[in-house]
């Protein structure tokens, strides 16, 4: 097996499942959503057609049950309801695991075969309550247009008819081989002869053949059709790997073997309003919204003159024309009266009488495929690359960064070591140019790297779906902002802390519906996923309109818990109180389940937060409902950071923290009791003198530098704080290294870098420093 088309199939069809989940459950909401059937049809029809192209037969005939299923839904012979898109949801994770077994095995399961089997019968079995879709699947149709049968050779189509007319099923199988198959070693002329109890075959180009100049050998220009006697079931699993390039119809008997009974015996009344849906079909085409009007027509007045041979020889012509798209079947079923009767006869002129009138003159939406120039020119335009290619350019592109930013220390040391000041400046504005487009590329990079939000986003309508039924809640879910962009790193590593907190939302924040009413509130919650980009970061916001967190109840359940004293509970304020709900162990959940009391979750969030360099808040309103924000850099590969003297040694602060830097004279700082403080526009702010934090001495030229005291103004967690340190030096783009082995546990640090010269520069970390 070809490991790299495995690889491909495996992500494009995690892909397609994921599509039709999210189409499924729009769907559910709105069953009559047109763009959304034919989006999800199309994303199962392609996902059945490339298993065809590796031995899993148990996954091909799983999707082709839901393909079957969501065609008579698309065709509107069908409708979807709740407990069916359960067990197309389920079906479909059913292929979710197929997959998984390939990727991981290379093969399926040995009990693949009976899963399939099962689930595909459970999905059957609704085609088997609409009696039109019988017919689709399986009742033998009125008419096979000419198309399909003009090639067989008619002694053999004699032989099929008067076995047809003897009530054995015989299937018409049309084959329009892929135009490439012969470079995939498929000889089409071989596959379809494996047909059993085969009664004959025609062979035709599919389109003219040209001129002979033009004719390509290798380009598969055919179109087969067999007749065989074989079973549906049987056809598929011989024809497993060309499912996507077959249509299986049943060949109908003679008209004088359907009808039965003359049409000269209906009364005239029938045989008018019958022949009256010929006008109207022959002008109208077909139009499934107003077929519908005709079709309940013709049924009811079949249905009353008790002839079951005319109404099932009419429902199978129905079903053909829905499979079709195509209203000849049913045209050709009433224009066969005219051979029984004068019904047809009797049809006044087009121009004559009132026009009919329809129930429904809404055209249904058709999707309409581009042009194959448009195809190629969108396709050309999107490159899909291995995720260890744009890697290994991020990490290149980090080296690059290390070596450019030893190009001023080399300018420094050619003017104060060789005293060449001519050739600093060259190297200054060699620097200049090499850090230009050394951003530009990183950014162009990073781009890349960057995925929207959505891509975690779209798990969630499925999954607050079924925790809601599952809690007996109704909840809708809301989602703004999904486009919004942030390095993959963050996005795939958000996907567990959003589940966290949805989870928790459900389960602790939402109520019952009885509930909600008896407080004024609508039977069904709201959770409303949010994502925006705020500066250098992005916010995304999970909140509800539940009951909200009670402060009073988090004290209580912290002590029940041992997460804190009662003393120390009772000295906390509010939103003091609510963020105990980031301490490990705590829960409020009355008992254990699958879905909380275990005392793990939002602490996790917290944790995994922290260790992207984000932060979590959460507000909430008693009665009114709960906001959580996560704020994270938008990029972990590459980092901004200042540079400062701090006791004769340089350390790194991160840019997203630093607002701005002054010079303070010694009259503008002032003490608070034992704090030294400053105003800046209007607003007090805490100085920490950063020597004294970092337990080193401050440099014996700082205090007498005559232009005061250098700050750097900071703010993180909404406060705002000045940073005294003993001299600024350059910006400058770092990779950032985590801190590992013993010095993992080092508190108040993010990392280290190299600078230009070799040196190591350690990159603070205020928020858990100060």
């Amino acid at each position: 097996m070809n490991d790299a088309l495995m690889t491909r199939f495996v992500e494009e069809a995690r892909e397609l499942l994921q599509a039709s989940a999210a189409g499924l459950l729009v769907l559910e909401r709105n069953p009559g959503d047109a763009a959304a059937i034919n989006e999800v049809f199309r994303a199962v029809h392609t996902l059945k057609g490339s298993s065809g192209l590796f031995d899993v037969p148990a996954l091909t005939r799983l999707v082709h049950a839901g393909e079957d299923l969501l065609s008579a839904v698309r065709l509107g012979t069908f409708a979807l309801q709740p407990t069916i898109v359960d067990e197309l949801l389920d079906s479909f994770d059913q292929v979710g695991m197929f997959i998984d077994q390939l990727e991981g095995e290379g093969r399926l399961a040995p009990d693949a075969d009976r899963i399939a089997v099962h689930g595909a019968g459970l999905l059957r079995a609704h085609l088997g309550e609409t009696q039109t879709v019988v017919a689709a699947v399986d009742a033998p149709l009125a008419v096979v247009s000419d198309d399909w049968l003009s090639a067989i050779d008619p002694g053999a189509l004699a032989v099929g008819r008067a076995r047809a007319a003897a009530g054995e099923p015989v299937l018409v199988v049309r084959y329009d081989p892929d135009p490439g198959c012969f470079y995939t070693g498929t000889d089409p002329v071989a596959a379809v002869q494996e047909l059993p109890d085969m009664v004959g075959l025609a062979i035709e180009a599919r389109d003219p053949w040209g001129v002979p100049a033009d004719f390509d050998p290798y380009h598969c220009n055919l179109r087969l059709t067999a007749l065989t006697g074989a079973a549906r079931e049987t056809v598929e699993q011989v024809m497993t790997y060309e499912l996507d390039q077959i249509e299986i119809r049943t060949l109908a008997p003679p008209a004088s073997a359907i009808v039965a009974e003359p049409v000269a015996a209906l009364p005239p009344a029938v045989r008018h309003v019958v022949a009256t849906q010929v006008r109207i079909l022959s002008r109208i085409g077909y139009d499934p919204v107003r077929l519908q009007s005709t079709a309940t027509v013709v049924t009811n007045m079949l249905l009353s003159v008790a002839r079951p041979a005319l109404s099932e020889a009419w429902q199978a012509a129905l079903a053909e024309a829905h499979r079709s798209a195509d209203a000849t079947p049913l045209l050709a079923f009433l224009t066969m009266f005219d051979t029984y009767g004068d019904a047809v006869a009797s049809v006044p002129d087009a121009g004559a009488g009132p026009e009919p009138t329809f129930a429904a003159d809404v055209p249904l939406p058709v999707a309409t495929a581009a042009a194959p120039g448009d195809a190629a020119r969108t396709a050309s335009r999107t490159l899909k690359v291995d995720q260890g290619k744009i890697d290994l350019m991020m990490t290149l592109i980090g080296e690059l960064v290390v070596s450019k930013n030893a190009l001023p220390f080399l300018a420094k040391r050619a003017e104060e070591v060789h005293g060449s000041r001519d050739m600093a400046r060259e190297i200054k504005e060699q620097y200049a140019i090499i850090d230009r487009l050394t951003q530009e590329m990183q950014s162009a990079i990073m781009q890349v790297r960057m995925l929207p939000v959505a891509e975690i986003f779209d798990r969630f309508p499925r999954l607050i779906r079924d925790i809601a039924r599952r809690l007996d809640k109704q909840v809708d879910l809301a989602i703004e902002g999904e486009d919004t962009a942030a390095d993959k790193t963050i996005v795939e590593a958000l996907g567990d802390p959003l589940l966290h907190i949805v989870r928790n939302s459900l389960d602790h924040g939402i109520e019952l519906p009885q509930a909600r009413i008896a407080a004024g509130k609508p039977a069904a919650a709201t959770v409303r996923l949010k994502a925006f980009q705020d500066t250098d970061s992005v916010v995304i916001e999970v909140s509800d309109d539940g009951r909200g967190i009670d402060p009073v109840a988090i004290r209580d359940a912290a002590v029940a818990k041992n997460v804190v004293t009662r003393e120390e509970a009772d000295a906390l304020n509010d939103q003091e109180a609510v963020n105990l709900i980031y301490r490990p162990g705590f829960s409020t959940a009355a008992e254990v389940s699958d879905l909380s009391g275990r005392g793990v979750g939002m602490d996790v969030v917290l944790s995994t937060v922290q260790k992207l360099g984000g932060r979590v808040s959460v507000t909430s309103q008693l009665g009114h409902g709960t906001t959580t924000r996560l704020t994270m850099p938008l990029s972990m590969a590459v980092t901004r950071v200042m540079v400062v003297d701090v006791g004769d040694s340089l350390y790194g602060i991160p840019m997203d923290v630093v607002v701005q830097t002054v010079r303070l004279a010694p009259e503008a700082i002032r003490r608070v009791k034992q704090d030294e403080v400053f105003v800046l526009r209007d607003e007090v702010v805490p100085l920490v003198r950063m020597a004294n934090r970092l337990h080193v001495t401050a440099s014996d030229h700082r205090t007498a530098d005559e232009r005061g005291e250098a700050v750097l103004v900071c703010r993180f967690d909404n406060r705002t704080v000045g940073l005294v340190i003993d001299d600024f030096r350059e910006g400058m783009d770092v990779i950032l290294k985590p801190m590992d082995g013993i010095l993992a546990g080092v508190p108040g640090y993010c990392g280290t870098t190299l600078l230009g010269d070799g040196r190591v520069l350690l990159i603070l970390d205020l928020k858990e420093m100060l």
